[in-house]
């Protein structure tokens, strides 16, 4: 069992080779009899978490994002450096089942994959990402970076996608201590906070000073310094906090909750995406942050 997971679930490192880890791979094979059979990604990880089947070392909690990654691991049908697990007969059938339950939700994804066309920047260069469509793949959605320069392509599903925003929004939901921003280092003036301490230095060094001015221009300097520090992102992380904790957490994505709490998401060619919230916060969804953000939520708020 491992407590972070570099690897699958379902293998694991023995004298330096991957091998399976019988075990969780008797889980995978369950799940994706489950899923053929008719279950729900919901279902299946109510569960597992149920019978407090462990996913790592820190955590027996599944959610419907792990459950959806496994189902999309073509690697579990082996390569060059996995054993395989399934066979790709079953992984096909799988394929083709949430592909067609992908599509039954058509319409009612598509309001919320529009409203996220213009949330979507490439992690590795920040560039705005464009969203295509082809039917030569199983997964027909994938979100293309418009940096020439960089052009990464992600091959991730509309259902996938919201799914995973939807567990980072009840993340934050759960646990709003997430929108707190971290503190950062004193900076050291500005040029514009210089500029106006100089003025004011030099009108007090006159003979007769200008007390007006003065006033004014330290009024303009505190402005500035508010402007420039943590206080105002601080006031938007305590009103981002109380609306999260009148929130409630969804089953599906909502499009009022996201544009409340999200400035924007950035994805990475590994099919990570990262809920940049509009308190300067980060929230992603790999497993280690995760398991983090579970041990926080044990402490409450």
């Amino acid at each position: 069992m491992k407590k972070i997971r570099y690897i699958p679930y379902g293998y694991t490192i023995r004298n330096g080779r991957t091998v399976i880890e019988h075990g969780e791979a008797d889980v995978i094979r369950e799940i994706f009899d489950a899923y053929i059979s008719g279950a729900s990604l919901k279902a299946i990880a109510e569960e597992l978490t149920g019978r407090k089947i462990p996913y790592s070392e820190r955590t027996d909690t599944w959610d419907k994002a792990r459950i959806a990654r496994i189902i999309d691991n073509a690697k579990y049908t082996g390569d060059d450096e996995y054993d395989p697990i399934i066979d790709e007969a079953l992984y096909e059938t799988a394929i083709r089942l949430k592909t067609a339950r992908q599509r039954n939700t058509f319409e009612k994804d598509t309001g919320a994959i529009n409203l996220l066309r213009d949330y979507i920047r490439c992690q590795q260069c920040g560039a705005p990402m464009k969203r295509r469509v082809s039917t030569k793949h199983c997964i027909r959605e994938s979100w293309m970076c418009t940096n020439d320069e960089c052009g990464i392509k992600v091959r991730i599903g509309d259902t996938q996608l919201l799914e995973k925003v939807n567990v980072l929004m009840n993340r934050i939901i759960n646990n709003t201590r997430l929108l707190i921003p971290r503190r950062k280092k004193r900076p050291e003036m500005s040029p514009a906070v210089l500029k106006l301490n100089n003025e004011i230095s030099l009108e007090l060094e006159r003979d007769n000073p200008n007390e007006e001015l003065i006033i004014a221009k330290t009024a303009e300097m505190a402005s500035q310094l508010y402007r420039e520090s943590e206080t105002r992102i601080n006031i938007a992380a305590s009103i981002a906090r109380k609306r999260a904790e009148m929130m409630t957490p969804q089953e599906e994505f909502s499009e009022s909750y996201f544009t409340d709490l999200v400035s924007y998401i950035s994805l990475d060619d590994g099919g990570r995406i990262t809920l940049h919230t509009k308190t300067d916060t980060e929230i992603g969804d790999d497993d280690n942050a995760s398991n983090q953000d579970t041990e926080k939520d044990n402490h409450g708020h």
